[in-house]
Parts: structure tokens; sequence; C-alpha cells
């Protein structure tokens, strides 16, 4: 009889907790099958289509950059990455100054420089390796994290490698573009669902350094992570009930046992 009410007890606190987290579900269900819509797409499309940003690259540290040359063989071929001070150090010509400043800038230096060794000298200077301007990708996808900014990454492009997941929600992905102070400039959403199935990439902008892309979850993968923190607070509870059962049906085995020996 005890064990009977205990079960009962057990089952009517598990059918309230049930009911607690269904009306909880219910409350916040309309939050999560909203999803805000960005239109600032003239921030970030004009046309014609631009094949790199507008922006002019500017090399920091820890870019990688290489220079060739056809006359001066000491500095030909040779690569540096940009030291924390901004400084490279070159062979022959020693150390310079390269953050902020542009590839044509620092190419006509190290000509300029060589030219006290070699009097027809020539140098160019080529970015090998894009890592101190970064892109963001947060979200439901594959792969979230930084991405290198090369100047020419598009949204579709940053999409294809970084893999929206099955939670995703492909029709509203939000691009955000903040301004150097942090603070949020520019916003759209973009249906990628539209991009990839139907071939229109009207909205498949240059990306500038700096931009945030992020993939929502979809409706019911909002549901799911609801009812996931719902239950995180109560399982501690949902344990407690149980565990006087546990134990009572325990016990009553266990006195079977030794009745039985």
């Amino acid at each position: 009889m005890k064990q009977m009410h205990q079960t009962q007890t057990v089952r009517g606190r598990k059918r309230w907790i049930a009911a607690a987290l269904l009306g909880l579900a219910v409350i916040m269900l309309p939050g999560c099958l909203s999803e805000p819509v960005y239109h600032d797409y003239a921030a970030f499309v004009s046309e014609p289509k631009p094949l790199v940003t507008s922006t002019e690259y500017r090399l920091a540290p820890p870019d990688t950059i290489t220079i060739t040359s056809k006359r001066v063989r000491e500095i030909n071929g040779h690569t540096e990455t940009i030291r924390p001070d901004g400084k490279i150090t070159l062979p022959l010509l020693g150390s310079l100054f390269v953050a902020g400043r542009t590839v044509e800038d620092v190419s006509a230096e190290i000509e300029m420089l060589a030219k006290d060794y070699y009097e027809d000298a020539d140098a160019s200077l080529r970015v090998s390796a894009f890592r101190s301007k970064k892109i963001f990708v947060f979200g439901e996808v594959g792969a979230p994290g930084p991405y290198p900014y090369t100047g020419t990454n598009t949204v579709l492009g940053t999409m294809a490698q970084a893999q929206p997941t099955r939670l995703a929600n492909p029709q509203k992905i939000h691009i955000l573009r903040p301004d150097s102070d942090g603070e949020m400039r520019k916003r759209m959403t973009i249906n990628l669902d539209k991009m990839v199935k139907m071939g229109d990439t009207a909205l498949d902008a240059v990306l500038e350094e700096g931009d945030i892309i992020f993939v929502p979850p979809s409706a019911l993968a909002k549901i799911g992570l609801t009812f996931q923190q719902l239950l995180l607070p109560l399982q501690p509870i949902a344990q407690t009930v149980q565990a006087p059962s546990n134990i009572y049906d325990n016990s009553n085995r266990n006195n079977y046992n030794e009745g039985g020996n």
C-alpha cells in the first residue's frame, strides 16, 4: 500500500513537471517562431556588382608577404611575416615598417632602398597569406569562427565554406556590419535557399573586413533548444522525485532476495 502511494505521488509530480514545461513552451513559442528581417541592402549591394571590396587593403601583423625582384637577388623570393611591431627585416636592406601601408607603397620604398646597391633595382610585393583581417561566421554552421579577409569574400562563397547544418534556417541569414567603434552600423537578411536553388545572387554581397554572418536556428531547432534550457534546471528536481521510489524498490528487492536465501 505504501509503495502504491509513493508511486502515485511520483507520477503526480512528473505530470506536474510535464505540465509546467508545456505551459512554459507555449508561452515562449511565439518568440521561437519569429526571426527579425533586416533591409539595409543598399549598404551591402551595389550595381554593377564589384569584383572586390572598395576598401583598400593595408598590411598588418601577422600578414605574410613575398617579394620578387629580377635584379636584386638578395630579396628575390624572400618571404616575411609582419612582426607585432609592424616591421619586416629584409636581406641587404634591413628593417622596414610596413603596418598600415599598401602593397604598392611598400614596393616603391623597397625599390628605392635597393637602388643604393643596384642602379636598375626593381621590386614588387604581394600578400602571400592574409592573416590580419577577418570576417566572422556564427550560428548553425559546421565550421564557425573567423575567416581570412581577402577583399574578395562573398556571402555565398563564405557560406559554402562554413556549411550550414540541418538545424539552420537558411532563409533568414543575417549579415551584420559594425563600425570601427563596435556599434552596429548596417544589417541585411538574405535567403540562402533562394541563392542556391534558384540562382538568385542579387544579394551575394562582397564582404568587408569585420563583417559578421549569423546563421540562426530553424523554428523547430529553436523549440528543441528551448526545451533543453527548460529541462536543465528541472533535472535535479526530477532526479529527486525519482530517488525515493528507486530506493524503496531496491530495498524491497534486497529483502526479497534475503528471504529467498
